[in-house]
């Protein structure tokens, strides 16, 4: 299946905001650091997660980024919701072949019925794995 960094890069961002916003300024620049990526691309992974509900962000030379969602409230599958597509002709992009053959005529039809299969089970995975989990479980590496 077809996952951009953006959504491992979303999932790293609202990690470190959950952790880091309630004792110091979060910035968008603080984040890139963290990621090693660009603060223009950080800036709009927080627009993305902004527009779901996760985070807020305040603008300006005092501005930053907090949690607008309690860490146990926001699941992978909301992060993903936010940066990716659900959209399964897009996750499983098949090629348009030659009309006049019957698999290629069909091929799309038989394996979208699959793979939407696929993107449920992985939704429903996704659904299970809440924020503050993830936050525990970093901490727990890093005793």
């Amino acid at each position: 299946m077809r996952v951009s960094k953006r959504f491992p890069m979303a999932v790293h961002s609202v990690l470190f905001v959950a952790v880091h916003s309630p004792i110091r300024r979060v910035t968008s620049t603080l984040v890139a650091e963290s990621i090693e990526a660009n603060p223009v691309t950080i800036r709009t992974l927080f627009l993305d997660l902004s527009e779901k509900g996760i985070l807020e962000t305040t603008a300006g030379k005092n501005g930053g980024v907090r949690m607008k969602r309690e860490p146990k409230d926001i699941t992978l599958w909301d992060i993903y919701q936010a940066v990716e597509t659900d959209d399964i002709r897009e996750i499983f992009k098949i090629y348009e072949g030659n009309c006049a053959c019957p698999i290629a005529k069909n091929l799309s039809v038989v394996l979208y019925s699959h793979m939407a299969s696929a993107v449920e089970a992985m939704k429903a995975e996704m659904e299970k794995v809440i924020v503050e989990a993830l936050i525990a479980e970093l901490k727990e590496k890093t005793l």
